[in-house]
């Protein structure tokens, strides 16, 4: 009997998908892969264990638990030419662009064997979000799924490189190409990009979005989010996420955000602490709305420490900008 492996995103569209012609297993690809350390070069299974590490460090989960979950999905994942077919079925965001690419570096390396045994792979690639549409448009996007190609693993391979490098200005290089095999993926490059410091004031751009939610005064978190995600095109990241963002623009010597009182602001870490943080409100200090003016640059002031992909944001010792007027990847001179 034939054999079928749907790779997505998430849970969310387990039940279309198996209302979508051949049935199968699934497999979940969890990992916000936008935010935390993604270094290149080095094996799936090292690169889940600090997948697993970072997103434990987020309160995202136990360390060990992730990595008996990371360590199950990749097997699976080395296993897919036991499958007669491998179904990737992903959406246009950054957050699944970013998982498809990774799948599909994977899957190139391996494609000796995905000839030699006869799996094929195909793709599902939808213009928005699976986990919302009914069960019964799964099987007619499954109907029209088509054959990756060769010049597709070789993108994503691309693409994987150059999101794990330690210079930014390879994504920039890629996404000027305008990746046509792969519809969605320029326009998650550039999202990618926006999150460097911006040549104006250092802020990324969801920080910048962030300050301006609050630049007429406090806010409740949950109407922070609404205002963030509202100014999105495509999805870029989840409510606990954007919490973090505001601790890290908060637990600073130079904070851009306070709870109104002036306290520091910290991220909920569980799901008590997240009811009770959706009414929290966050208010802009004077410092921020220095930055916002770009009377002083959040970079210079030691402002961030983050990862994108390869490339590590160290504080003032980071030298990549965003210049959002020109769409391109700046470089600053560094003081030591």
């Amino acid at each position: 009997m034939p054999t079928t492996l749907h790779i997505t995103n998430g849970d969310s569209a387990r039940p279309g998908i198996s209302t979508a012609g051949q049935a199968g297993d699934v497999l979940p690809w969890r990992d916000v892969l936008h935010e935390g350390p993604v270094p290149a070069g080095i094996p799936l299974s090292e690169l889940s264990r600090i997948r697993a590490r970072h997103l434990a460090e987020q309160g995202m989960g136990n360390v060990a638990e992730l990595e008996r979950s990371f360590r199950e999905r990749d097997d699976c994942l080395r296993r897919f030419t036991d499958y007669d077919e491998v179904v990737l079925w992903f959406e246009w965001d950054l957050y699944d662009q970013l998982q498809l690419i990774q799948i599909l570096d994977f899957i190139r390396s391996h494609s000796g064997d995905l000839v030699e045994n006869g799996t094929r792979l195909s793709l599902v690639s939808l213009a928005g979000y699976l986990g919302e549409l009914r069960q019964d448009a799964f099987p007619a996007l499954y109907e029209a799924r088509r054959d990756v190609t060769g010049d597709m693993l070789e993108l994503g391979a691309a693409a994987w490189e150059a999101f794990t490098s330690v210079d930014p200005r390879n994504l920039e290089t890629l996404a000027r190409t305008g990746c046509p095999e792969l519809e969605f993926l320029a326009a998650a490059i550039v999202r990618q990009l926006e999150e460097l410091p911006s040549a104006e004031n250092g802020l990324s751009r969801s920080e910048r979005q962030i300050l301006e939610a609050v630049s007429q005064g406090p806010l409740s978190f949950s109407n922070v989010f609404k205002s963030t995600s509202g100014r999105e095109d495509r999805r870029y990241c989840g409510d606990a996420t954007l919490a973090r963002y505001i601790e890290r623009m908060s637990r600073h010597r130079f904070p851009l955000l306070t709870h109104p009182t002036g306290e520091i602001i910290h991220a909920p870490r569980t799901a008590d602490d997240s009811r009770a943080f959706r009414n929290a409100e966050v208010a802009l200090t004077p410092i921020g709305r220095e930055v916002m003016r770009g009377d002083r640059d959040w970079i210079s002031s030691g402002g961030t420490n983050r990862w994108l992909g390869g490339v590590h944001l160290d504080g003032a010792a980071c030298p990549w900008r965003w210049d959002s007027i020109r769409g391109c990847v700046g470089r600053r001179e560094v003081n030591t």
